[in-house]
């Protein structure tokens, strides 16, 4: 998932925050916090899942 809008986060390893702009790839460790702001995209159906269901 990408960062919709900008996010500030601890990735792990990290003792500093990092500022993630827009188009920038959700690391693992911060993607529900990133959900739980609203700044990242949500999975959406494409028409190649779509047409598996």
């Amino acid at each position: 998932m990408v960062f919709e809008k900008p996010f500030k986060g601890v990735p792990d390893g990290e003792i500093y925050p990092v500022d993630y702009a827009p188009g920038d790839e959700c690391p693992p460790e911060l993607l529900e916090a990133a959900k739980a702001c609203g700044v990242v995209a949500e999975d959406k159906p494409t028409e190649k899942k779509a047409a598996q269901k």
